[in-house]
């Protein structure tokens, strides 16, 4: 009889210690094949390949990535009631306290926030969230290894800039172009 009691306690305790919160990882692997998105993965061969345009500095925050998750939503007149549905469950996820916010930006119809997880000065993810009212919102998982986020935001800095070129590919920002 103690056994049996013993036992279904245990069974117990680890159905309610069970996450019943989707992660991040699991909404995208979700969505990737999901029509209405756009998703795309970088390996991290891509990013430290040979690209003689990165500084030093840039080439050693790339080596620390392992590899980067870029989902998408182009906003269309057909499709703004899933649009607002699928923001406000990625906003539900980010406010789960192991995303912690690093900072945000913008203002009006156009925000970024950027979250990670792991230790202040050695990230384990780093998530960039934009989001723009005309065009639609994207959302990047960046995982790598004890990552530097002042390193991070430089190096998305130079991104931004177009001073950074990777591989071909193309411009984030023009992802949302129809």
């Amino acid at each position: 009889m103690k056994k049996v009691i013993l036992l279904l306690a245990v069974a117990v305790l680890g159905l309610v210690s069970c996450d019943n919160e989707t992660s991040l990882q699991e909404y995208y692997v979700e969505n990737q094949a999901n029509n209405q998105f756009l998703a795309f993965d970088i390996p991290a061969s891509l990013l430290t390949g040979e690209n003689s345009r990165l500084d030093a500095e840039q080439r050693a925050t790339l080596e620390t990535i392992k590899k980067v998750n870029i989902l998408g939503f182009p906003k269309k007149d057909t499709n703004s009631t899933v649009y607002e549905q699928e923001k406000e469950k990625l906003i539900k996820i980010l406010k789960n306290d192991k995303y912690k916010q690093l900072m945000r930006y913008g203002g009006g119809d156009k925000k970024a926030e950027l979250y990670y997880m792991g230790e202040e000065d050695a990230i384990d993810e780093f998530i960039v969230f934009g989001s723009d009212e005309e065009k639609g919102f994207g959302i990047a998982r960046v995982t790598g290894n004890d990552m530097n986020p002042e390193a991070l935001i430089r190096l998305l800095k130079s991104f931004d800039k177009g001073e950074v070129e990777l591989g071909g590919l193309p411009p984030l920002g023009g992802m949302f172009k129809d």
